[in-house]
């Protein structure tokens, strides 16, 4: 079981899975910031983006703490979705901290250039 976490810890650091991760991060933050700014009416639009970038993030960094930040803000703005067809307040709540929560996730969580050395 001790060998186990090598194989997981140079999977994170291949250049593939740095690049897909940023991708993912940056695809989430982009659909978080449409969701609470809605521009033109396309929240929609900003949902599926920040699951999206959730899925994409997945592979470099599942079993870290920022992910489970940001994989847990990109749910809570699905279910605050789903609220807000009943109460349009407490789902605007829960998209303004869902989305604040993939914002923290991805601040945290960017991969950057010392990634790929260590």
């Amino acid at each position: 079981m001790e060998g186990s976490g090598v194989i997981t810890q140079s999977a994170r650091r291949d250049p593939a899975t740095v690049r897909t991760t940023r991708a993912g991060v940056l695809i989430a933050s982009i659909g978080a910031l449409i969701v609470v700014f809605n521009p033109f009416g396309i929240a929609i639009v900003g949902l599926v983006l920040a699951v999206l970038g959730a899925i994409l993030a997945a592979r470099g960094g599942l079993g870290e703490g920022w992910y489970w930040v940001l994989a847990g803000g990109a749910a809570v703005v699905v279910l605050s979705r789903l609220i807000a067809e009943g109460s349009e307040t407490l789902g605007g709540w829960l998209a303004v901290i869902g989305c604040v929560c993939i914002l923290i996730g991805a601040s945290l969580g960017y991969p950057l250039a010392a990634d790929l050395e260590e």
